[in-house]
């Protein structure tokens, strides 16, 4: 674990977060053609994004438009995501408060100095 400024978190792993035009289509392609795992979300269409998994490899698909600059980012799997959020999010701009999953995980966003959005997720099992 790294401390930083009395914040204690583990930090477990980090995802791309890639921009697609169409969830649904990505996420089969990456399922028949590299035999990924995948759930989606929303649970059912139209999905905003799907997460992909394999092995220890993780892919974010998130919806996007095709004008204007597309979402990009990352998704860090952490321990320890409550006292993390309390501790910085006075310091950053939140974009989405932390909440708690269908599935039980917890997650937050944020966004970087250069508008990149950084999601956190505890999965219901390390929290």
């Amino acid at each position: 674990m790294h401390r930083e400024r009395d914040v204690i978190v583990d930090f477990r792993s980090v995802a791309p977060v890639l921009p697609v035009r169409d969830v649904a289509a990505a996420a089969a392609w990456y399922q028949s053609a590299l035999g990924f795992g995948c759930q989606t979300f929303p649970k059912d269409p139209p999905f905003q994004e799907a997460i992909l998994w394999r092995d220890d490899v993780r892919i974010v698909l998130t919806a996007t438009e095709e004008s204007g600059r597309p979402p990009a980012g990352a998704m860090f799997t952490v321990k320890g995501i409550r006292g993390f959020y309390e501790a910085i999010r006075e310091r950053v701009t939140v974009t989405k408060r932390l909440t708690r999953s269908a599935d039980g995980a917890l997650s937050f966003e944020m966004a970087d100095p250069d508008g990149y959005s950084l999601a956190f997720t505890e999965e219901p099992d390390a929290a």
